[in-house]
């Protein structure tokens, strides 16, 4: 019997899984395109059968494109989109949208983080008896949607 050898992984290297360094997977082609396909679907009030006959293919097959579980083909994918009444081109923009929607909000939150970051490590500099002025244009305050309340000029961290 031969012995089994796992291969480490490099971070950043093509055969890493991308995220798994930061511990976040990225969205997949495949659950974006689902999420369309069903949300059309529900929307134009079809049962699941009923699209598939219409495209030709098995209602399994289509529930596990929706789930996000297979990739169709291109033919398929132009059938399922056919029988939904929309053009193939119609559903390769609202899936790059939804990603595209997903990679800005990423974007934004970690951008929060890193704010948050820094004004928590300016609060805790060894210096941290001076007031910390973030001034009127703060981009936390900016920020639409932000979690986090507004920062207070001149505030002081007291730690005990």
């Amino acid at each position: 019997m031969g012995k089994v050898v796992e291969f480490t992984r490099v971070p950043g290297s093509p055969t890493s899984k991308p995220g798994a360094e930061r511990g976040t997977a990225k969205p997949l082609w495949r659950h974006a395109l689902g999420e369309v396909l069903r949300g059309e679907r529900l929307g134009q009030e079809r049962i699941l059968t009923e699209v598939a006959a219409t495209a030709g293919v098995s209602p399994q097959y289509l529930s596990e494109i929706e789930r996000g579980r297979k990739e169709p083909s291109s033919e398929v994918l132009g059938s399922v989109a056919e029988a939904l009444g929309l053009e193939l081109v119609d559903v390769v923009q609202r899936v790059g949208g939804l990603l595209g929607e997903r990679r800005d909000a990423e974007r934004r939150e970690t951008e929060l983080r890193e704010l948050l970051r820094i004004e928590t490590s300016f609060a805790f500099r060894a210096d941290a008896g001076a007031p910390v002025d973030v001034g009127s244009a703060h981009p936390l305050d900016l920020a639409p949607g932000a979690p986090f309340s507004p920062a207070v000029s001149n505030a002081y961290l007291l730690a005990a």
